[in-house]
């Protein structure tokens, strides 16, 4: 049986509490009441994209639904990651010019 690390285990669980949270407060409506509100990547304007934070901020701003998403790195993780490449979000290409 395969193990998983705490850092796994926390990011699966910081992920599972948002969806539940957002699925138990987020008030029942009807179709017709208009649009759903979408948190892409959590409230991604006003906390860290992709994170537990993010994800708290769109529940208690009373988002309808919670989008969030997953990548798998190269040795098989699935981490909550937007873009394919850490560019946008990091100064990797600074660090690491040659890659």
């Amino acid at each position: 049986m395969r193990r998983v690390s705490g850092r796994a285990a926390g990011l699966v669980v910081a992920v599972l509490s948002g969806v539940v949270l957002a699925l138990s407060s987020a008030p029942a409506q009807a179709a017709t009441d208009g649009p759903d509100v979408i948190a892409h990547r959590g409230s991604s304007g006003m906390a860290p994209e992709n994170t537990a934070a993010a994800i708290d901020l769109a529940v208690r701003q009373r988002a309808d639904h919670v989008e969030i998403d997953v990548q798998r790195t190269k040795d098989g993780t699935l981490v909550n990651f937007h873009d394919c490449t850490m560019e946008r979000t990091t100064n990797v290409e600074d660090l690491y010019p040659d890659r």
